[in-house]
């Protein structure tokens, strides 16, 4: 009788497979990945190939608004009390004095400037070949010029430059004799001295006596404007970082004078518990036309995005759920813990399984900004080659089996939307603000995506904010009196 011994070992094992999976621990790695260098064979995006942004060049339209009662005293003190014939080559033959009857009036609008000025005086001939004297001679000096924007190496000073000089004598004049051989209004102005008084009302308003001082709106223009972002715990930090300022066309009155200009900037906000003092610059200023070019005026932003929110995020999203590796269901994971930092500049996804695949998994991207900058998103997420090797050391292309179902899953729950923290900021930047001395009116219409940065500190999410811009600043004017080249008694 022969007795038949089947295998009872194999059968038992496929009874065991078929019943439950085997469970599989994935190999520790000694060390996190490292992602290979920017310039390995990995897929290409923008941020990757760009450097650090930079803000674009803006033009702000200002207004500079000052009183220039300061230049309108010194013009009106260089305008002689008294006017005689001393030192003049008729003295020898005729002997005149002109005195001022009243303030001269001096008018400022525009950039014009009116002189108006009333004399009485006396004329009388020295010798007696043609003996005359005329007493009363009522005279009128008028001057109009310009209040010109002169450019003094990196500043820019006021200076006036006459252009009309008139003297007339009025019909109630004396004019019972004629010792000239023109008519005695005709000689009023050789009388005056007309070219020493331009000389005199030019030296009044010299570029060192009146130079516009605009350090302190520049200073202002830097910044920083300091707004709070009360939800954030934090305050949004603009400044202005201007590279020049320009001054053009003068507007107004004397009291009300408005100089119209343009600062170009270079913009940026940053986040920041207390907004950091603008590292000093000196003001560059120059005068010219203004651009008529309307560009928008476009600021950077810097957003800052942490780690612990995007890890955070993953972790609500993904915690306890299943993931399935084949189609009996009989292989499968659950995700203990998802966390989320920097890399060299990349992301590393951290993830923690247990179940039928236990361990630790490493997945790397690099960040994107997608809908116009209104929410971040990571394209290229892929599994570490140390987690594919570990992987495949249980089951060769077993990796691929995991990563099929495991990366879709976190590039969604990596999707992380932006838009109420760029539609918060647009908000608070938009409106009237005053930094210093100045009064800045922002309207942000749209944003555009730059870029996002990875570092140990968290992601830095860049965009570009565009819109309008325009700031008024008051400056004050300080005359410094320079030695008159003529005296308020003129020879």
């Amino acid at each position: 009788m022969k007795h038949h011994t089947q295998p009872v070992l194999p059968a038992l094992c496929a009874v065991l497979l078929l019943g439950s999976a085997c469970s599989h621990s994935i190999p520790q790695s000694t060390s996190k990945p490292v992602p290979p260098p920017i310039t390995s064979a990995v897929p290409s995006f923008s941020a990757m190939a760009k450097e650090e942004s930079r803000a674009p060049l803006s033009q702000m339209p200002f207004q500079v608004k000052t009183d220039l009662t300061p230049i309108q005293t010194a013009l009106r003190d260089a305008v002689p009390e008294r006017i005689t014939e001393s030192g003049h080559p008729l003295g020898q033959e005729f002997r005149w004095t002109f005195v001022r009857i009243s303030s001269p009036q001096v008018h400022i609008q525009d950039g014009l400037v009116a002189i108006h000025a009333e004399y009485k005086g006396e004329i009388e001939s020295r010798g007696s070949a043609r003996a005359c004297r005329l007493d009363p001679v009522f005279a009128t000096m008028d001057i109009t010029g310009t209040l010109a924007l002169l450019q003094e190496s990196e500043s820019v000073s006021f200076g006036f430059e006459p252009t009309h000089l008139t003297v007339r004598t009025k019909p109630e004049s004396d004019a019972r004799c004629n010792m000239f051989n023109i008519p005695v209004t005709d000689q009023a102005p050789d009388l005056f001295g007309l070219p020493e008084i331009k000389i005199a009302l030019t030296d009044a308003v010299h570029a060192d006596a009146f130079t516009i001082p605009l350090q302190r709106l520049w200073d202002d223009l830097d910044g920083p404007l300091s707004l709070s972002m009360a939800t954030l715990n934090t305050r949004a930090c603009l400044y202005g970082n201007p590279r020049e300022m320009i001054l053009g066309q003068q507007k107004g009155t004397t009291q009300d004078m408005v100089i119209l200009g343009s600062a170009k900037q270079m913009p940026f906000i940053t986040y920041e518990p207390t907004c950091a003092e603008a590292a000093p610059t000196v003001a560059l200023v120059n005068s010219g036309p203004l651009s008529a070019a309307n560009k928008p005026y476009t600021m950077l932003a810097r957003v800052p995005f942490s780690y612990q929110q995007l890890s955070h995020q993953l972790q609500s999203k993904l915690f306890h759920q299943t993931v399935v590796f084949d189609s009996t269901a009989a292989d499968r994971a659950v995700i203990e813990q998802v966390s989320a930092a920097d890399a060299s500049g990349r992301v590393l996804v951290t993830v923690e399984l247990s179940g039928d695949l236990k361990g630790t998994i490493y997945y790397w991207g690099t960040p994107r900004l997608d809908d116009g900058g209104r929410s971040l998103s990571v394209p290229d997420l892929q599994m570490a080659n140390e987690s594919k090797s570990a992987i495949d050391s249980i089951r060769v292309g077993y990796w691929q089996l995991v990563d099929r179902e495991l990366n879709p899953k976190l590039r969604q729950a990596m999707a992380v939307d932006i838009s109420t923290h760029v539609d918060r900021l647009k908000q608070t930047l938009t409106g009237t603000h005053r930094s210093g001395g100045v009064t800045m009116d922002i309207l942000v219409t749209r944003q555009m995506p730059d870029q996002v940065r990875s570092s140990p500190q968290g992601l830095t999410v860049i965009i570009l904010l565009e819109g309008t811009a325009n700031a008024t600043g008051q400056v004050t004017l300080e005359g410094q009196r320079t030695r008159a080249l003529l005296p308020l008694e003129s020879r």
